[in-house]
């Protein structure tokens, strides 16, 4: 089981709850893998004691940019 999911469950007590919140028909399928989009808007909550690893989803942590130094030097 996704340790994400396990939050969640623990959190919202039931898949349909875990539903509810995120506004989806259902998170039975999350078990093994809570989807990216998810992840990413638990990682930004306050209430969810999650922090998001790129690694899990196949991302490079390199990779994942702002562009916020190229926004410097353009101003």
């Amino acid at each position: 089981m996704d340790p994400l999911y396990k939050t969640l469950l623990d959190k919202y007590s039931t898949e349909a709850g875990i539903a509810k919140a995120f506004g989806v028909a259902r998170a039975v399928s999350w078990r093994d893998k809570v989807p990216e989009k998810i992840a990413l808007l638990c990682h930004l909550s306050p209430d969810i004691n999650y922090t998001y690893n790129p690694h899990d989803y196949g991302r490079e942590i390199e990779q994942l940019n702002l562009g916020l130094n190229e926004l410097k030097k353009a101003s």
